[in-house]
């Protein structure tokens, strides 16, 4: 289904391109095959896009939820989902599991994903109480002292051949990685307790030498998903708060960007020239007092006047 897309609006250094009133929209990126930035929906499953040159939208509704995807060098995607890896293609009506990394998906479930400066994708998991639509961000809080009987999500490395490896254990929200312009550098968000680690990656892409990147605080907001630009400095996305955030590589904050909503999910350069960023909100749990104070939560943004842009986005592999 494709509709043209009315709904814009724009504030400081921000715009709405679609208020989409996505529940939890995840995983946007950006598909130079057709010009379209796209993500999904893990409550409402599917895969939505938005055309840049005409502001025309879509949607694919996929059999079973995704919580990522990423362009395939040999067409479609590759997707995070309730069956595991999948092969994916909105234009086909394809959705093929392929395996399922998670040794007990009773009590983990698939996240964010990513593909890195050489073609191979990344995925995680995440404590499956995060999929609670009634956890809210006091549940958060509360719960902050008992995290160790959670942490029982993974981090996934995956081939072009399709073999993967699990590079982390003991997470207990992954969103990420996210890498430097070298490629030799990972960061892995742990939303839940609030923190950002950095990894050294080498040459077969085994993560190393894991140090705290950043540590937060509830009133922070938890870190979300993230993006690079070239100048190597990483825009992370809150859940929780008004902000998306800039920070150098050596942790200092370089920018902040006010936000009209409060759950920013992921980030994603995009654009011929990779010099427009994208960000996808959310909407879980919202009734209509919430919607009162927050009209374009899970809206498509786009962030204005960026000081440098992004990476170029990279198919995986396989």
């Amino acid at each position: 289904m494709n509709w043209e897309n009315k709904a814009m609006e724009q504030g400081q250094k921000w715009r709405c391109l679609w208020d989409a009133k996505a529940i939890l929209g995840e995983s946007t990126v950006w598909d130079a095959r057709d010009g379209r930035i796209y993500w999904v929906d893990v409550e409402d499953p599917g895969i939505r896009w938005f055309e840049l040159a005409s502001g025309r939208t879509g949607c694919w509704k996929s059999p079973a939820w995704i919580s990522a995807i990423a362009p395939k060098a040999s067409g479609g995607f590759i997707a995070s989902c309730a069956d595991g890896i999948a092969s994916v293609d909105p234009q086909r009506g394809l959705y093929e599991p392929l395996f399922h990394p998670i040794p007990d998906p009773a009590r983990a479930r698939l996240n964010d994903g990513v593909v890195d400066r050489k073609g191979r994708y990344w995925t995680g998991s995440c404590d499956s109480a995060q999929w609670d639509e009634t956890t809210t961000a006091d549940d958060k809080e509360a719960t902050l002292g008992q995290l160790d009987s959670r942490a029982t999500g993974e981090l996934y490395q995956i081939d072009a051949d399709g073999a993967f490896s699990t590079q982390e254990r003991n997470i207990v929200t992954q969103n990420g990685p996210a890498f430097s312009p070298d490629g030799r550098t990972a960061y892995v968000n742990d939303s839940m307790p609030l923190v950002s680690w950095v990894y050294d990656v080498d040459e077969q892409g085994n993560l190393g030498n894991r140090r705290d990147f950043l540590t937060f605080r509830p009133d922070d907001g938890y870190p979300d998903g993230m993006a690079v630009d070239v100048e190597g400095h990483i825009w992370m996305a809150f859940y929780e708060s008004w902000c998306l955030r800039r920070f150098a590589p050596d942790g200092t904050l370089s920018d902040e960007r006010r936000l009209p909503v409060r759950r920013g999910l992921r980030p994603a350069f995009g654009g011929p020239d990779h010099s427009r960023l994208f960000l996808i909100t959310g909407s879980q749990g919202y009734d209509k007092d919430r919607f009162a104070d927050e009209p374009l939560a899970g809206g498509l943004f786009e962030i204005l006047d960026l000081p440098a842009p992004g990476l170029p986005t990279l198919p995986y592999g396989g």
